[in-house]
């Protein structure tokens, strides 16, 4: 492992999540979209690339047995990483910011986080229910997995139509990154309005909001920057597994996902530092509506997605999805205030750290 690469994997990806974060957030006001569109749709959806490539190419390029369990993996552990470490690390961000944000409870739209929820515990729900079918009735687990892709559709349609917009948030909006560059870059132009820069140039530049162009372009650019960075770390991480011997499939469920949804971690947690907490909450209920639906439908139809409990990694993934479905139904009934407590998100620590120790225990 190359020391000044791990670090530097983690510095793209913040910056890129820094980039990628403002720029949504301008995507929504520029659009007037609702609240959640931001957070739970665009946010979710962009950030989940990663950890969704990682087992499509599991399952196409490596092949047979091992392809399919490190996919299948890969599958789970992205709803269980993200209601345990995610939700988790969103409590260490209330705790370390406390001061900044004047207050030790993240203030959210609970309906909205409520509706995420809802929607992740029916579809995983579904992907627990098909795992455990039996082989001669392989056409219900068909359906199932078919069933999820319109899900997850109809989930999009209605949380980018219902809900608050974007403009309506009392917490300011900070400038798009590449525009006050741009800005700053050419700021003494300023000093003689008569140079001839051309009218339509200064019309874009030195107007107080940014041109939608920009906005998509600074979208991307924080895009690539999260993809970058995340590949960078996988390949760090799959180092120190191949030098400590973890076997692959452990490594699949317990350690990708965690160099894979570090996107949303840090998007979250910046969210918070800035005092956009329903955006933060939703950056990860969003997430896993997404990874219940779309990844699960990938597992279920180009996997066996059958599990055996007497099997000891298979009993491992199916605890897995108990947790998750267990930790989403704890965060939605706490969720039903406006205000969410530390106590709440720090659960997903302690239930991550259980399902750790079931690892050890049967390694």
């Amino acid at each position: 492992m190359d020391i000044i690469l791990f670090f530097l994997s983690f510095a793209i990806i913040l910056i890129g999540c820094e980039f990628f974060t403002n720029g949504v957030e301008w995507v929504g006001k520029r659009f007037n979209l609702a609240e959640g569109a931001v957070g739970s749709v665009l946010a979710a959806v962009g950030t989940a690339l990663p950890e969704t490539l990682i087992p499509l190419i599991a399952i196409l390029t490596l092949g047979g047995t091992a392809g399919k369990d490190i996919g299948a993996g890969a599958i789970l552990g992205a709803p269980f990483m993200l209601a345990t470490l995610a939700l988790f690390f969103c409590g260490l961000a209330v705790l370390v910011f406390r001061k900044r944000r004047g207050r030790k409870t993240l203030h959210i739209n609970g309906s909205l986080i409520r509706r995420d929820l809802k929607f992740f515990l029916v579809a995983y729900s579904f992907a627990a229910v098909a795992a455990f079918i039996p082989p001669p009735y392989e056409i219900v687990r068909w359906i199932v997995g078919f069933s999820l892709v319109p899900l997850y559709i109809y989930y999009t349609y209605v949380t980018m139509t219902t809900g608050a917009k974007c403009g309506e948030s009392e917490e300011e909006q900070k400038g798009l990154y590449v525009h006050g560059a741009i800005f700053r870059l050419n700021g003494w132009r300023s000093v003689d309005p008569d140079e001839d820069i051309g009218e339509k140039f200064r019309e874009q530049i030195y107007r107080p909001d940014p041109p939608t162009y920009m906005i998509i372009i600074q979208v991307f650019m924080g895009l690539m920057g999260i993809i970058v960075g995340a590949a960078m770390f996988v390949d760090q991480i799959n180092s120190i597994a191949s030098t400590i011997g973890i076997p692959a499939l452990i490594f699949a469920l317990l350690v990708s996902p965690i160099a894979t949804e570090l996107p949303e971690k840090f998007n979250s947690v910046m969210w918070i530092r800035a005092k956009k907490d329903t955006f933060a909450i939703g950056n990860i209920t969003g997430a896993m509506v997404f990874q219940s639906c779309i990844p699960v439908t990938i597992g279920i139809l180009l996997t066996p997605w059958h599990l055996n409990l007497n099997n000891t990694t298979q009993f491992l993934e199916a605890v897995c999805i108990g947790i998750a479905l267990l930790s989403g139904a704890v965060l939605y009934w706490r969720s039903s205030h406006k205000e969410l407590h530390m106590s709440g998100l720090m659960l997903g620590g302690v239930l991550y750290l259980i399902f750790l120790v079931l690892v050890v225990m049967n390694a």
